[in-house]
């Protein structure tokens, strides 16, 4: 309680948003609830893999971009994972580091064209990044929560196409931007049985930020009748709020 009391005061003093205060108080409480269980069986892990599916959220300018040229501000995607403890299985860490590739659907655009032809601008972002995860908890507990800090490259890839089949396509134009990709994340694992029992189904929610960079505005491709493609660019980041959910498992050799 006296936690809790202090914590909603510090949060109304720094003017933390509603959805920052929810998902740390929920963090916490997980964290609380796994130091609380007994009988913790410590683990020698040296590597995990995880695998994630996600859905990411434009935030800020970049939200108001797609939101005034009337595209999806959310997208789907997936990411994979590979983290290694610094002691190998000498000793058990709450610190692994490794990387982590993913990629990220931004949905695509019917381009109004007098040409005859299914023509379509996709968006797809793609990202390689350094991590670092954070376990308070080494044990083999029915909750674990942990906590990432990520910082590498992101591709953002917008392919203009015309669709020839349900299996051809053909590209009339590229254009690829690369820019550095940061953030950080927590949530939870939540311990799996039988087979799976070095296995954790996690849960996590995240913030990924990316620099400025100029990149085709939606809904603005242009294709003339002698196939030349026009569009307009603008200026903005590509931040967004990431929900994941996903496996983890561990492995001692």
């Amino acid at each position: 309680t006296n936690f809790l009391s202090q914590f909603f005061i510090l949060s109304k003093t720094l003017n933390l948003p509603k959805m920052t205060k929810y998902f740390t108080l929920f963090f916490f409480f997980l964290i609380s609830k796994s130091f609380s269980q007994e009988n913790i069986r410590y683990l020698e892990d040296k590597k995990s893999v995880y695998g994630s599916f996600h859905v990411g959220n434009a935030m800020g300018k970049y939200q108001q971009i797609l939101k005034n040229a009337n595209a999806n501000n959310a997208g789907f995607g997936a990411a994979l994972g590979y983290l290694l403890n610094p002691y190998g299985n000498r000793k058990p860490s709450p610190v692994f580091y490794g990387l982590e590739t993913g990629f990220q659907s931004g949905g695509n655009d019917v381009i109004a064209t007098n040409l005859n032809g299914d023509f379509r601008a996709k968006y797809n972002h793609f990202w390689l990044n350094g991590v670092v995860r954070y376990r308070p908890l080494l044990g083999s507990t029915k909750l674990n929560p942990f906590v990432d800090a990520f910082f590498g490259g992101k591709f953002i890839n917008t392919n203009v196409v015309e669709i020839l089949s349900e299996d051809e396509s053909e590209t009339l134009e590229k254009y690829n931007k690369i820019v550095p990709n940061y953030g950080f994340g927590f949530g939870t694992g939540i311990k799996l049985s039988g087979d799976l029992r070095n296995s954790y189904l996690d849960i996590g929610f995240y913030y990924q930020q990316a620099d400025p960079t100029k990149i085709i505005q939606r809904n603005s491709v242009e294709i003339n009748n002698n196939y030349q493609v026009s569009y307009k660019k603008v200026l903005t980041n590509t931040n967004q709020f990431v929900i994941r959910v996903g496996l983890t498992g561990f492995f001692s050799r």
